[in-house]
């Protein structure tokens, strides 16, 4: 999408309350209308050449017929153009009649009509109007252009006295990560402490008196402690289970802490979904270096994990560039001294299980040098071409299910070579 200001072409970029978008690519057309060698021009085609070729007024005239087609993606791409030909031809009220009815015709340009006329609005100085006005266009909006609308909104709520509503808007802006709850990582929370107040009920408490360096569980917990040879006799689903029980309450709760901290914010840049099975995998490959290391070694915990969140996150940081709101950059801003530091007191402090935490560590970064973030802009993927396309296209699902598995027999691989001489 290009937008222009008044009678000037201007290059790439989202448009202000002094520019006006025209459509200038098929980013946002569900079908295709592009011209082909071999066939005329359609006249939503004609309509734009017109418009982009300083002629305006002939445009609106080859647009007209368009704007009564039943087609909503048509009429409403028909009436989109016509605005901004009006626009161009110092018809402010004409233009924004044409952008209310794009935003009427439906479709998914719809949302650039009430953005368009939310624009003029505000040159008009009806605040109230364009609070509304972006509003739907916020509601109809692709996620990506959301945070972009949400500013504009919280300074027009601003603008209007409305304070409490805009430092909202501004945390949506940002990148709602003030307001966005992290549900698998507070499921993951309750999940390990109900399991350790359950251990603390079945051992009449003599798991409480564990210390931060080491301590025991419960009778629940002893049965999930990752051990090769417990593995090797058919007990696999300790390499997941051991990442849920903890050795005392001080163990859990540091981890939980630090799960609080990042689990939130990869959470959000992943979805749900793939948090989880990053969270998973990482888990794993803590167990899974456990038992090729050291054989012997009866571990638990969620730390192969969180070494997996936090090297996740630092490789991400580095490689794809997340865009990140306000609060969610704090955090991030020290994530690779703070690994650093887990690193040096992993090595220095006995009795902790330093396989699991590397293992975790190892497929958490794996997975953030070969997966972008999904659920949050990144730097490469917000350079467009001059029609509006993104230069870097989204990962395809298929190719992102395919790293997950291949992790996922990795790890499998992994656990066979642990236990096979044990199998003999």
């Amino acid at each position: 999408m290009l937008p222009v200001r008044r009678g000037t072409p201007l290059p790439g970029g989202s448009a202000t309350t002094a520019e006006v978008p025209i459509l200038g690519g098929r980013s946002h057309v569900s079908h295709n209308r592009s011209l082909m060698n071999d066939q005329l021009p359609t006249p939503i085609d004609e309509g734009r050449r017109l418009l982009d070729g300083g002629d305006p007024e002939a445009a609106i005239r080859a647009l007209e017929p368009l704007t009564r087609n039943p087609d909503a993606e048509l009429a409403g791409e028909a009436w989109l153009l016509t605005g901004t030909a009006r626009y161009r031809t110092d018809d402010d009220e004409g233009a924004l009649i044409a952008w209310k009815a794009a935003a009427d015709a439906g479709g998914s340009t719809a949302w650039l009509g009430s953005r368009s006329a939310a624009e003029q609005q505000v040159r008009n100085g009806d605040l109230e109007e364009a609070i509304a006005s972006y509003r739907e266009a916020d509601r109809r909006a692709p996620a990506a252009e959301r945070g972009p609308i949400a500013n504009r909104i919280a300074w027009l709520l601003k603008e209007t006295g409305h304070d409490f509503a805009a430092r909202r808007q501004f945390n949506r802006a940002r990148g709602a990560y003030a307001t966005y709850t992290g549900f698998v990582t507070f499921g993951i929370i309750g999940i390990c402490v109900a399991l350790f107040g359950l251990d603390v009920a079945l051992s009449g408490g003599a798991n409480l008196s564990g210390g931060f360096f080491g301590g025991s569980v419960g009778p629940l917990g002893e049965a999930n402690l990752i051990n090769a040879g417990f593995v090797a006799r058919g007990e696999w689903w300790r390499i997941i289970t051991s990442a849920f029980f903890h050795l005392g309450p001080i163990h859990l709760a540091f981890n939980m802490y630090v799960l609080y901290m990042y689990g939130q914010i990869a959470e959000r840049m992943y979805g749900r979904f793939e948090f989880a099975a990053i969270y998973l995998l990482c888990a794993a490959g803590g167990s899974v270096l456990t038992i090729l290391v050291d054989p012997r070694q009866f571990a638990a915990g969620a730390s192969g994990a969180i070494f997996g969140l936090v090297g996740l996150l630092f490789v991400v940081s580095r490689r794809h560039h997340a865009v990140l709101g306000g609060e969610a950059r704090t955090m991030m801003a020290g994530i690779g001294s703070y690994l650093i530091f887990l690193l040096v007191f992993t090595f220095l402090v006995p009795n902790i299980s330093w396989t699991g935490h590397v293992g975790g560590l190892i497929v958490g970064a794996l997975l953030g040098f070969l997966l972008p973030p999904t659920g949050v802009e990144t730097m490469g993927g917000m350079w467009r071409s001059p029609t509006g396309e993104r230069l870097t296209g989204a990962m395809p699902r298929s190719l992102r299910a395919v790293v997950y598995g291949g992790v996922g027999v990795l790890l499998v691989i992994g656990s066979y070579l642990a236990v096979a001489p044990l199998l003999g």
